[in-house]
This record gives structure tokens, sequence and C-alpha cells, in this order.
């Protein structure tokens, strides 16, 4: 969890997408009364040369980072204070700072993501005997062989940021892993509307849902706890085209945060 005092001014492109949430959670505690206390990003930002580097997704985008960042917090937190060690399986880890804001001395945290994703973490981020770094794809099924579930008897899964980049048929295959194999486990992650499907807007997303209820098509295990929809979160915050537009369903549910359980394999 500290940092190895690394300069990485000289990071590969695949990285670049990695700066937008990572900046606007830095951005966010120059602001008197911050959603999130993160001095992690601001450490990481500072050490980081993002001249020519994709850092800002636009207002729009930093207010979903924002609400996203926030509701996973609280609701990890709320986990940890019933279940301390629990442990929790980050997919696409990035340069994601929530372990700073969360850990509890007790927990096991495993961070996954590409190798050349997690040679750029390990630069601000250490292993220790509770925090485990894995370099694979989340689409390389191999990688649930390294997590030991024996360790806990609760787990959560975060997908922050990640999804909405692969495919419907990438996405059914990521949810049948897991629920394979972590049968009983919670997951959160966030998705978005079908209509930004295929949109640049600020990124390209390959897939969506209307609503939060059709995650449950994907996977016969898969059963939605509850839903947040970015529109509803953090509403002083949004710009009032925003709010204006929040009227529409797939303004209002652009972007959703969603907690699923899978089911047990005896139910």
């Amino acid at each position: 969890m500290q940092a190895t005092g690394s300069n990485s001014n000289n990071m590969p492109p695949v990285s670049e997408t990695l700066l937008i949430p990572l900046v606007a959670r830095a951005k966010e505690m120059a602001r008197n009364n911050p959603i999130i206390s993160d001095k992690k990003s601001m450490e990481i930002i500072s050490k980081i040369d993002t001249t020519g580097k994709v850092i800002d997704g636009g207002e729009i985008s930093t207010h979903g980072i924002l609400a996203r960042t926030k509701i996973i917090d609280d609701e990890v937190k709320n986990i940890l204070s019933k279940n301390p060690d629990t442990t929790i399986i980050n997919l696409g880890a990035g340069l994601d700072t929530r372990i700073c804001r969360v850990y509890n001395g007790i927990l096991k945290w495993y961070d996954l993501d590409l190798p050349e994703v997690i040679s750029i973490r390990r630069q601000f981020f250490t292993e220790n005997e509770r925090i485990r770094f894995i370099s694979k794809s989340v689409l390389d099924a191999a990688w649930v062989n390294e997590i030991n579930t024996s360790e806990s008897s609760n787990i959560v899964i975060i997908a922050e940021g990640l999804l909405m980049y692969f495919t419907e048929e990438n996405v059914a295959f990521v949810l049948d892993i897991l629920s394979k194999h972590f049968a009983g486990a919670h997951m959160f992650f966030d998705v978005v509307h079908t209509f930004f499907i295929n949109k640049k807007i600020s990124s390209t997303f390959l897939w969506g849902i209307e609503q939060a209820k059709d995650i449950e098509k994907l996977n016969a295990r898969v059963k939605l706890i509850r839903s947040w929809s970015t529109g509803d979160l953090l509403k002083e915050r949004q710009p009032l085209f925003l709010r204006i537009f929040n009227i529409l369903p797939s303004t209002r549910n652009r972007s959703q945060i969603l907690h699923i359980e899978f089911a047990r394999q005896d139910k």
C-alpha cells in the first residue's frame, strides 16, 4: 500500500485511460468539501508527467467517476464494518486507490489487471501478506486459481469502470467465471445505458443495459441486490443542463452502479 518512490514519466500508451479517474479524484481534493478523501491520488499524479496525455473526461464523466467512487466506498466500508476479514477482488485495478481508503489491516485484497498495467501499479503500491497483484486479463479464466477463497467466507468483487469496454459476450463470460468460482460473493460495478454504446463521447463503450434488472438476463446465478442511477446522485454537483436532461431515462441512467450477488450452487 506504500508508494515505491519511482517516477512514472514514461508511461506506455495503454496507461493513459487510467489517468482520467485518477485526476478526477486528485482534483476533488482541492475543493473545500471534497466528496472523497484521496491523498494517494494526489501523490501519484504529482509523480506522473501528464503532458500530451488524456486526463480529463469532461464534466459529466467526472461527476460519474465521483458518484461511483463514493457509492462503492460506502458500500465496501459497510461490509467491512460487519465482516472485517472480507476478501476483496479488484478487477481492472488500474491506478485505483480504494485500498488506501478502506484498508483495515485484516482484509485480504487482490488487484487484477493486465501485466503492463500491474507494472505501473507496482511503482506506487507494494504487495504484502494481505495485498496481492495478479498480472492477467480478467478474460483469462486462469486468474481465479490465484485467489485463496479459504481465507474468508465473505468475498466482495469490484469492477469499477471496466465492463462497459467489453462486448456483451465477454461480460457474460466474466459473470460465468465469477458465478462458478465465487458462489455467494457480492459484486459492485458500474454500467452504462445502451444509448451510449458505440458512441464516442468520452470513451467508446461496447456494452450497456437499459434497466438494472437486465443484468440478471446474462447469468441465471446473478441476483440484483440494489442499483443507483448516476443522475440521482450528487445532484448539487450536476450542471443545470444535466439536471434538466435527467428527466430522460437514458440520461438519468447514463451510468448505474449495481450491487449483485452470485447465488450459491445449492440454491
